[in-house]
């Protein structure tokens, strides 16, 4: 624990001279003091007070009383308050004392983005090279010749298995495809529910199959999904410092990861942005919707896209500039891809919508 939260001050410490060149801009409703909660996220918090919420370390840089911030617990009380001309928050901590005169904590710390909307995704769906799992084995059925599966069921996967481990149920997805070069991303590899081996005496396996019990599912397992190992341990961090990205590095959304094309704050998508482009964790990204098209002629002037399909022939005479419609803060990384949660919007966001490094 003393490691981590050494790595985290040191990050959060190298994080605020790149936050320093830009002021702090304080809402215009701002309060001057605050009461903690449960559910709070230090996202949440910040966009009470900053109008740029990723720059929430800096408004904590040199505070003693918060010498890292990751650890705010649900009770404490923020002040803002001014020093050399800098508006910075300090903290009142609200402990307990037990008979032994020791300092309890009541909560656990509040995270930096709300973990429970990203949780599967940090440890259970994939983004992956459809080929590593080519011949893995599948769910072929149960007894009662059903196709789709629920908690509760026992289903028949090929091949045979350990009695004393978990076994995901996984659905490979459609390829990915970059929007512009056409490259191959990968797939996703979405997380159904967990097995095990089957107990029940009544119900047996042989050579070419096992009996499984579907333990719990997020959704109705399909004959045909993968059975997969669960990993023992997900080692992905729980806080995120926000980092900075060119303005030059610009890309587009892959898709929503909460199965809608109309998205806003709070859900999680994909872009064809990765490792090999050299974000990391903490990303932060704008949000663009592109400008629509107008043809001119004489007499008239239209937008492309809502018009005749022999107006759209024409080539556009104006393009409109792209205006920015929300960020997001990727969370996870893959070689080619990562995924992301958008933490604000302004207006509703499409699910292939552009995106371009938030540079601060």
């Amino acid at each position: 624990m003393k490691l981590k939260m050494i790595t985290y001050a040191l990050c959060l410490t190298l994080s605020s001279f790149n936050l320093y060149a830009e002021k702090l801009q304080l809402q215009e409703a701002h309060p001057q003091t605050y009461q903690v909660v449960k559910g709070d996220t230090l996202w949440d918090i910040s966009s009470l007070f900053l109008k740029s919420p990723w720059l929430w370390p800096h408004l904590w840089k040199t505070n003693k009383q918060i010498s890292d911030p990751h650890w705010i617990y649900p009770g404490d009380k923020l002040n803002l308050i001014w020093v050399n001309g800098e508006p910075q928050l300090v903290r009142k901590r609200t402990v307990k004392l037990s008979p032994t005169i020791r300092l309890h904590r009541k909560e656990k710390a509040i995270p930096m983005i709300p973990l429970n909307r990203i949780a599967t995704f940090l440890s259970r769906d994939h983004i992956i090279d459809a080929t590593l799992v080519k011949n893995s084995p599948r769910l072929v059925g149960n007894a009662n010749s059903m196709q789709h599966f629920i908690a509760g069921d026992v289903i028949y996967a090929q091949g045979q298995y350990d009695n004393d481990k978990l076994y995901g149920i996984y659905r490979l997805n459609e390829a990915l495809i970059d929007p512009k070069t056409e490259e191959n991303l990968g797939s996703l590899l979405t997380f159904i529910g967990i097995s095990k081996v089957s107990k029940d005496k009544n119900v047996y396996s042989n050579e070419q199959v096992t009996a499984m019990y579907l333990i719990k599912s997020t959704q109705e397992a399909r004959q045909g999904d993968l059975l997969l190992p669960l990993p023992e341990q997900d080692f992905l961090p729980a806080y995120f410092l926000p980092t900075s990205v060119d303005k030059s590095l610009t890309g587009q959304l892959l898709g929503s990861l909460n199965a809608t094309s109309l998205l806003g704050k709070g859900d999680v998508v994909m872009l064809n942005k990765g490792r090999r482009d050299g974000i990391e964790p903490g990303a932060m990204f704008s949000i663009m919707r592109g400008g629509p098209a107008i043809l001119v002629n004489d007499k008239e002037m239209f937008y492309k896209e809502k018009t005749s399909i022999f107006k759209r022939l024409g080539k556009k005479d104006i393009s409109l500039p792209k205006q920015k419609v929300g960020e997001l803060m990727v969370f996870k990384i893959y070689k080619k891809t990562s995924i992301a949660l958008i933490m604000s919007s302004t207006n509703v966001i499409n699910s292939h919508a552009l995106i371009q490094g938030l540079n601060f």
